[in-house]
Formats: structure tokens, sequence, C-alpha cells
């Protein structure tokens, strides 16, 4: 037999076991004799809301805090909410950046069925939009009748990039994620949209330089060739190799004083089959972008990749393959990749983040202590011999102090999946987040605190 301490114990443990109606006569009761109460108030709304109904779960939260609740509970309200919604999750959002000042966020938008199958999904064309971080004065810089990825703002903020697809490349009838993509920059204070690199060049990854004169950006220039990394000045259009095709090189950052890039690049032929190509590990380089010199960073006996600099350009941070994580007897895309810091002075390597659950998007904080993931749940225990469950779960976003290792969860996994997380130079945190329902959309929290009472009864009437 259980016993309870607590009615309130009792109403908890009937919401974790699903015995939502039973949970919510529980707290109703609790509430009629407490109702001042504002964790009384937040477990009715809970029980609510897994049930749908969200008028009643809105009442009550509404009702929660207005009564001052505790930080905790307003974490607990958050699980329920989210943040502050600046896309509508009835689209399909995605590739969003910070400008500079960290007061605006680009990204693209599906918003409508193109491709006729009767979604709206990522298969669908979209539109390039900015937006200011509270939703507010949205600007449509490209339509969707071409398809457009992988888009950024210059560090001045003056100009836009992207990629976009505006011709039938293979020959299939369509324009879509399939055909080749050219390099656009739009100038946002003329409204002006200028071609920087034909589709002829099959492009890939375009990031401006931190002076903004120039563009680096990935590209197949040989039919049959490797992908080399090549530098545009956007006044002369004038391209310079950077990085030679004679291997496949990828995901290129670029340091913050503009002398050096880090890259993925796959030269040896790790898994014996007689080729290299994709197949292989990769290891991370670093090539100074004025002399072409260029060092190994890290060791091609791991899958090593999406390389990115410190704020203060001393440390390279990418995701590592190193074990067999889903005991398959080999190491492999399917495995979960460690977080990991490479000091570019001293080559000393650390984990920052274990192989133990799923990881992915790792980024600086602007101070350089912390770093922001998506993941999927924490796990106290190694990963061997246990069910593997975390690829099919919704995904939280966590943030850990790369000194201490401790692991705070900014966006949980409770009601919503999060994927892309995005960081400003100001303490804000962008991501796409959904539930079973939605479509993806995009929110903002502040890093470091909670929303403020005022600011979540806003989020709340929004997002319920």
């Amino acid at each position: 037999m259980i016993f309870f301490k607590t009615k309130q114990d009792k109403g908890i443990e009937l919401l974790n076991n699903g015995r939502y109606d039973d949970a919510i006569k529980v707290f109703s009761d609790l509430v009629s004799k407490n109702p001042q109460n504002p964790s009384l108030l937040y477990y009715l709304a809970e029980g609510y809301y897994k049930k749908n109904f969200l008028i009643e779960a809105k009442e009550n939260l509404i009702e929660c805090i207005r009564q001052s609740p505790s930080q905790e509970i307003i974490n607990n309200i958050t699980k329920i909410t989210n943040f502050k919604k600046i896309s509508s999750d009835r689209y399909y959002n995605s590739c969003l950046n910070f400008s500079s000042d960290g007061k605006k966020i680009i990204y693209v938008s599906r918003r409508r069925d193109t491709n006729g199958d009767g979604y709206i999904n990522y298969l669908d064309n979209g539109c390039v939009y900015v937006v200011g971080i509270e939703g507010k004065d949205e600007k449509l810089i490209v339509e969707d009748k071409y398809h457009n990825s992988d888009c950024s703002f210059s560090s001045d903020g003056k100009y836009a990039l992207y990629l976009s697809r505006r011709r039938d490349t293979n020959g299939d009838g369509k324009i879509n994620a399939k055909d080749s993509a050219a390099i656009y920059i739009y100038d946002l204070e003329k409204n002006d949209e200028r071609l920087l690199v034909s589709e002829k060049l099959f492009c890939r990854k375009p990031t401006f330089s931190p002076d903004n004169k120039s563009v680096i950006f990935c590209s197949w220039r040989r039919i049959g060739g490797n992908s080399g990394i090549y530098s545009i000045n956007i006044k002369t259009n004038v391209i310079s190799e950077v990085v030679s095709d004679k291997f496949e090189n990828t995901a290129p950052a670029i340091s913050n004083d503009g002398q050096y890039i880090l890259y993925s690049s796959w030269r040896k032929d790790t898994n014996g089959d007689g080729k290299i190509d994709f197949r292989d590990a990769s290891s991370i380089y670093l090539t100074d972008i004025m002399d072409r010199t260029t060092e190994e960073i890290t060791r091609d006996m791991y899958d090593n990749s999406f390389p990115s600099f410190s704020p203060d350009d001393r440390y390279a941070m990418y995701l590592s393959k190193r074990r067999d994580t889903n005991n398959d007897g080999k190491v492999d895309s399917l495995d979960f990749n460690g977080i990991y810091i490479t000091d570019l002075m001293s080559k000393k390597t650390e984990e920052i983040v274990s192989d133990n659950s799923y990881n992915k998007y790792p980024i600086f904080t602007e101070d350089g202590n912390s770093v922001v993931f998506l993941g999927s749940t924490r796990r106290n225990k190694n990963i061997r011999n246990i069910e593997l469950k975390d690829v099919y779960q919704n995904k939280a976003i966590y943030i850990i102090n790369i000194k201490n290792k401790k692991v705070e969860t900014l966006i949980n996994n409770v009601f919503f999946s999060s994927s892309s997380p995005k960081v400003s130079k100001t303490g804000k945190l962008a991501y796409l987040s959904w539930k079973k329902h939605t479509r993806r959309g995009i929110f903002v929290r502040d890093i470091y605190k909670l929303p403020g009472l005022s600011e979540l009864e806003e989020i709340i009437k929004e997002n319920l």
C-alpha cells in the first residue's frame, strides 16, 4: 500500500501517472480551499493542459502568477507556455540568426504549400524575413517563389546574406532544395538585392567576414570534384581560393579577428574502402586566410564536425564522435557526439559535454565562460547497456559552465521539442520550438533570467 504525505503529493502522483481527470478533481478541491496558493493553481493548470483544456489552463496560470509564485513555479510554467514567440508555430521556420547588436533576427519562413503536396514543411519554399526580437516590425526580404536558406547579417547590420535556388538546375521540372544555390546579398537600407556568386559554382555555407568586405563560402567548382573554400570580395566580386578542393571541406567558421578559418576536412581513407569521401572520419583544420598555412587541430581517428571559435579566438569548439554509443560495433553517423574544445595555443583538448546523450549545435556565450547546446535528456550513467531512446525523444536546450561543468536547462523538453539554438551578444537565446501538432515557431528568452511576472502573463495569453 502506498501512503501519501499530503493531498498535493497525491495529486502530483496522479498527474505523473496520466490520471488527469483524478488529478484535476484533487487540485480543484485544494484550490477551492486555498485560492491564493500559486503551487496548487499551477498543478491544476498542468492537469487541464494535459487534457488539452487550454482555456482552463490559461485561466489558472494567470491566477497563479498573480499570487507571486516562486522561481521554481515560474520555471514550471515556462515548460507549458514556452517563452516569447516572435514567429508563429503555424509556420515552418528555419535558418535563424541574430544581428550583431542582438536587436533583430533573420530567418526563413515557409507559410504556404508551394509544392502542392498538401503540407507545409521543409520541402516547401520559404520567404526570408527580418524581425525585431520582440516580434515586431517584420520585414519581407525575399519571396517564396524561390528556395531560400542559410541567411545571416553582416556585422554592421547593413546587409543580409543568403542562399537562393532560382533555377531548375537538375532538370526535374521543379525548383527546390535539390537544385544548385546561388549566393545573394541584400542591402537592408536601400532594399536592393544583388547576385554575389552564381549557382553554377554550387555554393554552400556563406558567411560574412568580420570586416564585411568579403564572404567565405564552400563551392564545388569542378564537376565531380570536391568542395573547396573560397572568399569573394563584395565590391570587386573577385573570388580567391582559401582551401583547395583537393579534399572535401565544409562548414567554415571565421575567427573574430578575421585572420583564420576553422573547418571540417576529409583527407584520409579512415574506413579502408580505398577512397576518401564523407564516409571517412573528418578532422578539424585551421587555415590562415592570408598566407594559406594550415594545421590539423584534431585527429581523424575520430569524426569531427561543425567547428567554431570562442569569442577571444583562443579555443576551437566542435562535435566529435569518439565511441560506439549505440553498440552496433562501429563508430559512425548514428553515434552520439561529445562536445570538445581545443586550446589553439597549447593544443590541449578537453571534453565539455559527454556523448552519453544526444548533442548538437554547440555555441559559446559572449563571455566565453559557457556553452549553449541542443540535447536529449541528460544521463547520469554510462550509455552502454541502456536502451537508447534519445534520438527519438523531444530535444531540450542546455547551458554548461566550462569550468565547473554545471549543466542547467534553458528550454525544457516536457511539452516541446526544440532545435537550432542561437545566442546573441546581448545574452538572448533564439530557437525553433514545436509541439506534436504544430510547426516550428521561433522563440526568444533571456539566457540568465526567467521572465518577469508581467512578461510571463503576456506569454501565457499569447502562447496558450
